[in-house]
């Protein structure tokens, strides 16, 4: 064979490598790359306690883990009786009716939590100026049972009333529809979220209480799994957690995307009310960074709900191990930074089990 033959012949062989060679990144995730897992997660409530949900989704940080998830809103206790059956991997729930569940159904473990406060206040009306007023009084709630109701019996608790010494109606699971509950005389009291009771202080009506100035009353979410979690699906159990803590340093971190969220997915109508719910999360830190389920917050609920749950053993239904593992790991070091360093030893003596 002649040297001008095989120098065509390496001519043309560059040239084939030159049209290749920039497309071999593509080629390579092209052919590497792993299919997402799909799965779907329950919202129960269109507020804070589903925004780090809504954010790991539109901010593609499940996709980052490995997940392919689907969100679906639905009225307690459908979110729970999705993961009980299957339907659903988790769900953040509250503290309340996720514990009142594991401890009937021995499916379901809670994994950790990421929220203990929240942006509730009672507001009362001409019939009610006072919590001292509300014995007798027409209380709204979505239903007995869900975390409002609970909400409402922990801060009635600290004025001296119980769950019997007020009349309990059902009006709506959305604070929007409590509060026009409230303004058309339906009902005397509500808790209602930020940035509704802004609008309605501003119409006149008093706030009587409001939930972030009690240290000790626990407004928790917890993430709500099977217990298959623990074991074959403690993968994508630990995905959803990571996915949701980056969600929460970007709430933290970008206001902009934060407020957009809360606009779009419920919680506030414009960006003035997303600007002044945000200045509460922030400076409350409501969201937290370390996921413990807290032990305080499990003491609030068996406080709260007496004898549904007296006797229970509670480590058989919480499991703080996937937290811990991640707290081992330097997980939470590497997303929120060194800051956080002192935070984790703190958060670990107040979870349950420590």
């Amino acid at each position: 064979m002649g040297s001008s033959s095989r120098s065509k012949r390496s001519s043309g062989s560059n040239r084939i490598l030159s049209a290749i060679l920039p497309s071999l990144p593509f080629l390579t995730a092209l052919v590497f790359a792993q299919p997402l897992h799909k799965t779907v997660a329950m919202i129960g409530a269109r507020s804070g306690a589903s925004w780090p949900l809504w954010i790991a989704k539109d901010a593609r940080l499940y996709a980052k883990y490995g997940l392919d998830v689907e969100l679906v809103y639905a009225v307690h206790p459908a979110p729970i009786a999705a993961v009980i059956t299957g339907q659903a991997a988790m769900t953040s729930s509250g503290s309340d009716p996720a514990l009142l569940a594991a401890a009937k159904d021995p499916s379901l473990v809670v994994l950790g939590g990421f929220m203990n406060k929240g942006s509730f206040a009672m507001i009362g009306s001409k019939t009610a100026m006072d919590m001292k007023q509300l014995a007798g009084k027409k209380i709204g709630i979505g239903r007995v049972g869900d975390p409002p109701y609970h909400m409402a019996v922990s801060l009635l608790r600290k004025h001296g009333y119980t769950a019997r010494d007020v009349q309990w109606v059902s009006v709506g699971v959305d604070a929007a529809t409590r509060a026009a509950a409230l303004q058309s005389g339906q009902i005397d009291a509500a808790l209602i979220t930020a940035p509704a009771y802004f609008r309605l202080q501003a119409a006149g009506l008093p706030v009587l209480a409001v939930l972030m100035d009690y240290d000790d009353i626990y407004v928790s979410t917890y993430y709500l799994f099977r217990r298959d979690a623990l074991t074959k699906e403690r993968p994508t159990a630990i995905a959803f957690i990571k996915a949701h803590a980056e969600a929460i340093k970007k709430f933290y971190d970008d206001r902009a995307f934060a407020s957009e969220t809360m606009i779009k997915y419920g919680g506030t109508r414009n960006t003035d009310d997303a600007s002044r719910v945000y200045e509460l999360f922030r400076k409350a830190r409501v969201l937290e960074p370390i996921p413990y389920a807290l032990k305080g917050s499990v003491d609030a609920v068996v406080e709260r709900q007496g004898q549904e749950l007296k006797g229970v053993d509670f480590s058989k239904m919480i499991d703080n191990s996937l937290v811990d593992q991640l707290v081992k790991e330097k997980y939470f070091e590497t997303v929120f930074g060194p800051s956080i360093r002192d935070e984790q030893p703190r958060k670990q003596t107040q979870a349950f089990g420590k």
